[in-house]
């Protein structure tokens, strides 16, 4: 009789209610609406950040001690290396918008 229970309560839990899939939906929509839109300056954001953060990078090898002792021989890599790997979706949202 525990089992039988069991079965009818779990199949209350699994019933679907009938307008969520269209809630769903219309969500999903408004919010690929909203986001078409920026994506244009979103994409100059990302390129122009790349390329602040290695130039930047560039500029602080400069201030580095060649043998690592103060703050900006870590700052330098992290600088250039943000950078760089700002490039990948950069490129991504660049491309993403013309299609």
């Amino acid at each position: 009789m525990g089992r039988k229970q069991r079965k009818s309560d779990g199949n209350k839990a699994l019933q679907r209610q009938p307008g969520a899939p269209q809630a769903a939906l219309a969500s999903a929509e408004a919010k690929a609406g909203a986001g078409g839109e920026k994506s244009p300056v979103l994409a100059r954001l990302l390129w122009l950040s790349a390329l602040v953060l290695i130039v930047c990078g560039y500029l602080f090898l400069n201030k580095a001690d060649p043998g690592g002792k103060n703050g900006w021989a870590v700052a330098a890599p992290a600088s250039l290396l943000a950078g760089y790997l700002l490039i990948i979706p950069a490129i991504l949202v660049s491309y993403r918008e013309k299609n």
